[in-house]
């Protein structure tokens, strides 16, 4: 049986828009995480900005900042390749190392 006739047999099936549908969400999942990475990243590099802005020395917090939205940058490029399991797990590492930079060991 071919390609084409399997999916007329599923298209048949009860639910006829269930494959644009499918479609349709996955599509709004990639943006989604697109825009939470691009987020991560963007939160990430405006609080580098900041920081250095009030004077603070530079030190393993500006690295910490910098790979958090390396990674959120990477997440965002993940996610609109289709990639969203990854997209979501490497801006969460970057979230992450972006929390970590923000500690009190590190002012």
């Amino acid at each position: 049986m071919s390609a084409d006739q399997l999916r007329a047999q599923f298209q048949a099936q009860g639910r006829p828009g269930l494959a644009q549908e499918q479609r349709r969400e996955a599509r709004q999942a990639r943006g989604v995480y697109a825009a939470v990475a691009g987020l991560v990243a963007v939160v990430c590099l405006v609080l580098i900005g900041v920081r250095l802005g009030q004077g603070d020395a530079l030190g393993v917090w500006v690295a910490t900042y910098a790979m958090g939205a390396a990674l959120g940058g990477w997440g965002f490029v993940l996610a609109r390749i289709g990639h969203t399991r990854w997209a979501m797990m490497v801006t969460c590492i970057g979230g992450a190392l972006a929390g970590l930079g923000d500690s009190p060991a590190f002012h």
